[in-house]
């Protein structure tokens, strides 16, 4: 009789979690929110719930909104600057339970005048806008296995405010050059190990030039290629250099890129194995150096 009373406890448990678990699973709409401060820092901006289509212990919801980018546009505005950092977060609704999703697609895009600019998302759902000044309604779509939900924002891209003439945008604000691995294995490139950092920025009276920091080494072979790209950067630098050193951080060579070229390939031979390289990106106004970048990749 005991053996028998445990034995239904312990499924009555079974199923009490169960239920639980598939309450906490079975959730509402989510909370969608904007972070568009300097750094990611700030506090997260709600957007707004516009064409939804969700089913859940919650009940059912559904929206439809004929115009999204006239909806978009009529929400309260949300400034930033181009280029500027920003990420994309989801809370669990507090009147519907749990936040377990599984495993999401999310999307975003930029409306103006009818036309769509797609957004790349990162893996932690952070992203850039783009350079182009403008007012922009912002579409998000979260879906989840057959749920979908969609958010709109109100985005004005105007310049910073306080960016004097002959100063360059926030540092945090400006592209990052992208360096890639390709060999044949991944001819479509992959990220190679790399640092990349301000040097000065905006006040470089009393730079005393620059030290190689000691950055993780990437592992190559010979005949792969490593490929550098700024091509993104606004404004373009006035001066690119590419130094080598070696593994006791003696110089091997300097070289300047010619400032029509927005790439560097480096063909990799036995003698560039536990070679360190630093590329400077240098900005001036007349003969006033006004900001410096560094991108510092070693080899193994």
């Amino acid at each position: 009789m005991k053996k028998l009373f445990i034995r239904v406890s312990a499924l009555l448990m079974i199923f009490a979690l169960t239920g639980c678990l598939a309450e906490d699973y079975d959730v509402g709409v989510p909370r969608a929110y904007l972070l568009a401060e300097d750094g990611l820092r700030g506090q997260p901006m709600p957007l707004t719930e516009a064409n939804i289509s969700w089913s859940s212990s919650s009940g059912d919801v559904s929206e439809t909104i004929e115009d999204l980018e006239e909806f978009g546009l009529s929400q309260e505005v949300t400034t930033v600057s181009p280029n500027q950092p920003a990420s994309l977060d989801f809370k669990e609704n507090e009147e519907n339970g749990g936040d377990i999703w599984t495993d999401p697609t999310i999307t975003a895009a930029l409306w103006k005048d009818g036309k769509e600019t797609k957004i790349e998302l990162d893996d932690s759902r952070e992203f850039r806008f783009p350079q182009n000044i403008g007012n922009y309604a912002l579409a998000v779509e979260f879906i989840d296995r057959d749920n979908e939900a969609q958010y709109v924002g109100n985005i004005v891209i105007e310049e910073a405010q306080g960016q004097n003439v002959g100063q360059l945008p926030k540092y945090t604000y400006m592209e990052r050059p992208s360096i890639m691995k390709i060999n044949s294995a991944d001819p479509s490139g992959v990220v190679f190990d790399h640092n990349y950092s301000q040097v000065c920025w905006n006040n470089c009276h009393f730079h005393n030039g620059y030290d190689i920091p000691d950055v993780h080494a990437g592992d190559v072979e010979v005949g792969d290629s490593i490929v550098i790209d700024w091509e993104m950067i606004e404004p373009k630098p006035s001066e690119v250099m590419l130094i080598e050193v070696d593994g006791s951080k003696e110089e091997v060579s300097e070289e300047i890129v010619s400032s029509g070229d927005s790439t560097i390939t480096i063909e990799v031979v036995e003698q560039d194995l536990g070679n360190q390289y630093s590329i400077q990106y240098l900005w001036r106004n007349g003969k006033e150096l006004i900001g410096q970048s560094s991108l510092n990749f070693k080899m193994k």
